[in-house]
């Protein structure tokens, strides 16, 4: 039976988002994407989601799912991302409980890249209105200073947790290394588990064939975050990941849409 169109609730810029919107395009199933801002999202999913703020949702196809590891637990329990796991159901089981854990590296991720951004509130400004209205825009202009501190706080973007967020990247991209030795993958063959690490490193990473964290701009924005780890060997892995598996974006995506406004 055909996979009715789904819809993707997301932010263009969350590495969390791009997880879901890329293992969408891999399985080659239909969906459209609603690009949310970030901060004014607040007022929307909780009538989206009903699970408090937090992006990619999924709905459609009779589907209500918030998060990006429940998401793929649903969509795996409907035989729809078949192509990205094992056959077995014990391996399979074993494969999504090792991606969910991989969200601790995507939350590091995340206080690393925003960390020095965060006293540069234009630059944050035009990452999370890149799929924004002229309304929205102005909106959230005037709303910036009462966001950043919130966003700051909510995140605990200090000085100890960015230290253990910098140590969570070190060790995950040495422990990807090791285990990944001289292999394309992590295991024989191309996996949901290889999409998720490369997905919540891309930003670091910066691979050309993602349309924003290719883009120069945001690599200049990155640049401050990233530069220590740009050699490692598991963000040239990345690069390479992406190059060999990340279809491109149809001409009409959210994500290309906003780099054509960066």
């Amino acid at each position: 039976m055909p996979v009715v169109m789904l819809t993707l609730h997301s932010f263009v810029i969350s590495h969390f988002s791009e997880k879901i919107r890329w293992t969408l395009r891999a399985c080659s199933l239909p969906f459209a994407e609603h690009a949310l801002t970030p901060g004014l999202h607040m007022l929307q999913t909780p009538w989206i989601g009903r699970r408090g703020s937090s992006v990619p949702i999924i709905t459609g196809d009779g589907l209500r799912v918030q998060g990006s590891d429940r998401i793929l637990q649903r969509l795996a329990t409907r035989g729809l991302i078949d192509s990205l796991l094992p056959d077995e159901d014990e391996a399979r089981d074993d494969l999504l409980a090792a991606v969910a854990r991989h969200d601790a590296l995507g939350h590091a991720v995340m206080r690393t890249a925003y960390a020095p951004l965060l006293g540069d509130p234009a630059t944050v400004l035009k990452m999370w209105t890149l799929a924004a209205n002229p309304a929205e825009v102005a909106v959230l202009s005037g709303l910036m200073p009462l966001l950043l501190p919130l966003f700051r706080q909510r995140f605990r973007i200090d000085a100890r947790t960015l230290a253990k967020a910098r140590s969570t990247i070190e060790a995950a991209l040495d422990a990807v290394a090791e285990r990944r030795g001289n292999r394309a993958y992590l295991g024989a063959a191309f996996s949901i588990e290889d999409l998720t690490l490369c997905a919540l490193l891309a930003p670091l990473a910066g691979p050309a064939e993602h349309p924003l964290y290719g883009h120069s701009t945001f690599r200049a924005s990155a640049e401050v975050a990233a530069a220590a780890w740009a050699r490692h060997p598991t963000l040239v892995w990345v690069r390479d990941v992406y190059a060999r598996q990340r279809p491109a974006e149809p001409a009409d995506s959210a994500v290309l849409k906003a780099a054509a406004r960066l």
